[in-house]
């Protein structure tokens, strides 16, 4: 019976370290006080945005980030903990998770969050919520064509401009001989 559990939680484990190496962003979120209906609503929220919220043993998840930097912040898995994963876009993960703390309470929105992990890094909650304030991923690929594309269209105003001048000159010229 009790070898059974040993391979369940290591299965767990492996699951739990699957999903990290999966995921551009995890979130280590506190979830005491939070009733079930607004917790379904986040969970969808997040599942929306390409995430997943997962609750479990705070044992478990310690051993899944064993070989990252979280090993080194056993804190944040301390008390009631919920791993959010972001598989797609971690900006719009945060901002929901930062909005729901938000709702929670306006005065401190990063209460509700112990910190995250991203790229092999840790981050404190106030990184998390700086990583919310971003704007989203559209919005800053535009605003870096927008960057990109700003000498090339000087440079071709300025190859068109040179030859109108000389249009202009050549029929002021003109206008004056005549």
């Amino acid at each position: 019976m009790e070898r059974k559990s040993w391979e369940l939680k290591g299965k767990l484990v492996r699951e739990y370290e699957e999903k990290i190496n999966k995921s551009s962003l995890v979130i280590f979120m506190d979830f005491t006080h939070i009733d079930a209906f607004p917790m379904t609503e986040l969970r969808a929220k997040v599942k929306e945005a390409g995430g997943e919220i997962v609750v479990g043993k705070n044992t478990l998840f310690y051993r899944s980030f064993m070989n990252t930097p979280v090993a080194d912040h056993r804190e944040v898995l301390v008390g009631p903990t919920a791993l959010v994963f972001s598989y797609r876009d971690p900006i719009a993960v945060a901002k929901i998770i930062y909005e729901f703390g938000k709702e929670a309470n306006k005065d401190k929105p990063l209460e509700k969050i112990k910190g995250g992990y991203m790229q092999g890094k840790f981050l404190k909650p106030e990184d998390v919520g700086a990583l919310a304030e971003l704007p989203p991923k559209e919005v800053l690929i535009s605003k870096l064509m927008g960057v990109l594309q700003a000498p090339m269209l000087s440079f071709i105003m300025a190859l068109k401009s040179a030859p109108q001048k000389l249009v202009l000159t050549l029929k002021a010229i003109e206008e004056k001989k005549s």
